[in-house]
């Protein structure tokens, strides 16, 4: 049984109970841990969950929900509720179980727009709902969100090492709070009661842990200073301190005003202390023999406070041990199996027989979607290791050296571009049905390869001394020679690429990518010396890797021929004319992303450049769930009807683009500062335009789908054209206005071209109905 968790948290309860999980069998592994970055984290989630689940994971456990929430606060919560409503419907699609604990019936800081109806959202989608004590379900009903499958598990001990009983004599009666001081857990009510207790007294109050509201902070050291019985200790204590803490202290007070589960409380019974608690009903469940409970707010903790200060060694040493007999009653191997077992009641016993797994099956049998979700896997994998790569170049190399790698790994997919003569879109619709495949595929290999390389060469010759002042390096033999061998191999690798797609190898796609993007990685830091050079080598080492694992697995999956070898010309003859074609309509297509940020270099500089650059690159996330999935349709329409997927590649596209689109825009000062503050202050606005821009580009990657894959080439060649000098052109208007002014322009492009797209398609496809009827009455 594999077992997705999802957030991590420093709390030990996790560990504890995953430990336990792990002994019985259970694989646990977390979800949202792809990059450093917590937002793109979010974004990754939905290509994260489809890996698990092919994977072979079964089942989802959220723990909590505060990991959904967005930099900027109030301002982007709604748009957190919306990813949040998306991923959950993401993990039914996928046919994961969802099993949510219930430690709290509500966050106690606002995480969403509306947190009572993410909540009741949250319960809906839930397979199972595991409360720590009955009370949770109970409000969870008032609140609207009954589950429809419930179990209740209780909180497991905290381990603790042994204490000395509680009541040291000659010393004061010590209080103690420890714990994350958060509003609802009362510490202003617990300073107003003590200071309330009379001066003659022989106590002490001490109130340890972190506090993250700063206003809630500044009137507990204004209370405290007021009484010098009161030691406050604010900040983070360190685990190793935490015996000592509660060595120190008599009796722990924790005066929640709400509460569902309380960790708190059972770590301070592990340690044998007696606990002063309000009566709540989530707290009923705590050894009457180890606490004293109280009613009336600060009035009735200031009376138990004052009997607690009287209670003699004899009543505290037996509190100590209800306390200590009650923690070693249920231990965490039984919550693990109970857990399990929780686990096991959303899962068919028969998994072959299973009404949901063979839900599970048919969707994964849906060639469109395993071979879309495999690409999104691998983009997102391309994505985050692009993140990973210019984040580490961004903070160890000068901001012109980034500059300039944009530029190059720019001008690099340009030239393999025009150098790829249109074979990949060949061989994705022909390497299928071809009487030779592996001839097919080593001729386009070595045409685009040889191409690649004299284009390459040319251009950097003719054009080094033309380049705006940069490194000296870039004009030297040695780095024109590296530049022309990237450019080959960029070429031949996507046209392997194409092939693995063909032949339904998006498996072996995603594994040799992942290897070329730990070596690019793994290369980056040990380069820094090397400058801009060392940022061309780590980049072209991951790049030739990738390439030649393509190669191998692409060659091992293609048949031998069936009928005599066609000599090479005879295939260029029989594919070239639907290649040629392809070839404009590619490279042209091409030119937008490859030139703009050439134009950034040439209008704005290196620097410009670098912010530009890392924007776009970010943005470009988005354009992987419509550009992957407009590929796998291409790919299928040559086997089966376009018409019969074309709709539920819209609803696909669209239910993942939108929430994704509208994180980005919340968060993107938060995402960009990851690569550095310039980066953030410089290029947040232009983020968020091109983020919107993605909305619009989704239909056009669906137009060029529906013309190349029904033939109508002429069509596509004008679109892609179009696109391209709507593109440069309003992009090159606008920049000397500032980057956010040329991100406008890729917008407004990408509009004006959806717009002309829907009217070629009108046009092209009702001429095309006229020419058939016209034929009809012919004959």
């Amino acid at each position: 049984m594999k077992v997705l968790v999802f957030p991590r948290d420093s709390n030990p309860y996790q560990e504890l109970l995953h430990a336990g999980l792990r002994e019985s069998g259970v694989s646990v592994r977390y979800l949202g841990e792809l990059t450093p970055s917590h937002t793109l984290n979010l974004l990754l989630l939905p290509a994260e969950l489809a890996a698990r689940r092919l994977a072979g994971a079964r089942i989802v456990h959220l723990h909590w929900v505060w990991k959904f929430a967005l930099p900027g606060g109030a301002r982007t919560r709604r748009a957190a509720q919306l990813w949040f409503a998306a991923v959950l419907g993401l993990v039914r699609l996928l046919g994961l179980r969802l099993v949510w604990t219930a430690h709290n019936v509500l966050p106690h800081r606002p995480v969403f727009a509306d947190d009572a109806a993410a909540r009741r959202t949250l319960v809906r989608r839930c397979d199972l709902v595991i409360a720590h004590h009955s009370t949770a379900l109970d409000r969870l009903a008032a609140l609207g969100a009954a589950p429809s499958r419930a179990v209740v598990i209780p909180h497991g001990p905290f381990p603790a090492p042994p204490m000395p009983p509680p009541g040291r004599p000659g010393g004061p009666r010590t209080f103690l709070f420890f714990g994350r001081i958060e509003p609802y857990k009362g510490v202003e009510d617990l300073l107003a009661a003590f200071t309330a207790l009379p001066g003659g007294l022989d106590v002490r109050l001490v109130v340890a842990g972190s506090c993250p509201d700063p206003a809630l902070a500044a009137r507990l050291e204004a209370s405290a200073a007021a009484d010098d019985r009161v030691e406050l200790r604010l900040g983070r204590v360190r685990d190793e301190d935490i015996a000592g803490l509660f060595a120190v202290g008599d009796v722990v007070v924790l005066p929640f005003r709400e509460i569902t589960t309380s960790g708190s409380a059972l770590l301070a019974l592990a340690h044998g202390r007696p606990l002063i608690v309000p009566e709540l009903p989530a707290l009923a469940g705590l050894p009457p023999a180890a606490l004293a409970c109280y009613r009336g707010g600060v009035v009735g903790l200031t009376a138990v406070l004052r009997e607690a200060a009287g209670w003699d060694a004899a009543a505290l040493a037996g509190m100590s041990r209800a306390a200590l007999e009650h923690v070693n009653g249920t231990g965490w191997p039984e919550i693990a199996h109970a857990t399990r077992n929780g686990y096991a009641t959303v899962l068919p016993p028969d998994l072959a027989g299973g009404r949901m797994e063979e839900r599970v099956r048919s969707f994964f049998r849906d060639v469109l979607v395993r071979g879309t979700f495999l690409l999104l896997v691998n983009t997102v994998l391309l994505a985050a290791g692009g993140f990973a790569f210019f984040t580490l170049a961004a903070r160890n190399y000068p901001v012109e050296a980034v500059g300039w790698l944009t530029a190059v790994t720019a001008s690099v997919n340009l030239l393999s571009t025009v150098a790829s003569l249109g074979l990949p879109t060949t061989l994705l619709r022909h390497l299928v049905k071809a009487d030779d495949p592996r001839r097919l595929a080593a001729i386009a290999v070595t045409a685009v390869g040889a191409i690649g390389g004299v284009l390459a060469l040319l251009s950097l010759l003719l054009l080094a001394p033309l380049l705006p002042d940069g490194p000296e390096l870039i004009r030297q033999p040695g780095t024109i020679v590296l530049v022309t061998a990237l450019v080959m191999v960029t070429a031949v690798g996507g046209t392997l690429d194409a092939g693995l797609v063909a032949v339904r190898g998006t498996g072996a796609l995603l594994a040799k990518n992942t290897a070329g993007t730990v070596l690019k990685v793994g290369a980056l830091l040990p380069l820094v010396p090397l400058g801009f050079t060392g940022l061309v080598l780590a980049y072209g080492g991951g790049t030739l890797l990738a390439c030649l694992l393509g190669g191998v697995a692409l060659w091992r999956r293609l048949r031998r021929p069936t009928v005599d070898r066609a000599r090479p010309v005879e295939l260029l003859r029989r594919y070239l004319p639907f290649s040629a074609a392809g070839y404009v309509a590619t490279a042209l297509g091409m030119l937008p992303s490859t030139v703009v940020p050439l134009e950034v270099l040439a209008i704005q500089g290196p620097q410009a450049a670098a912010y530009f650059a890392i924007a776009f690159q970010v943005a470009a996330f988005l354009n992987f769930i419509p550009s992957t999935s407009a590929q796998v349709l291409f790919a299928e329409a040559q086997r089966i009807s376009l018409r019969r997927y074309l709709r539920k590649a819209v609803a696909g596209i669209y239910g993942l683009l939108v929430p994704a689109v509208a994180v980005i825009v919340a968060g993107a000062p938060h995402i960009l500062r990851v690569f550095g503050e310039g980066y953030s202050a410089q290029a947040a606005q232009t983020l968020r335009v091109l983020a919107l821009a993605a909305l619009v580009g989704a239909g056009n990657y669906l137009v060029d789908t529906i013309l190349i894959s029904r033939d109508r080439t002429g069509a596509y060649v004008f679109m892609n054209g179009a696109n391209a000098a709507l593109v440069l052109g309003l992009v090159a208007a606008l920049l000397p206005y500032g980057l956010t002014a040329a991100a406008f322009g890729w917008t407004l492009a990408q509009g004006l071209s959806l717009l002309l797209g829907a009217g070629v398609l009108i046009a092209s496809f009702t001429a095309g109905r006229r020419a058939g009827v016209s034929a009809a009455d012919r004959s």
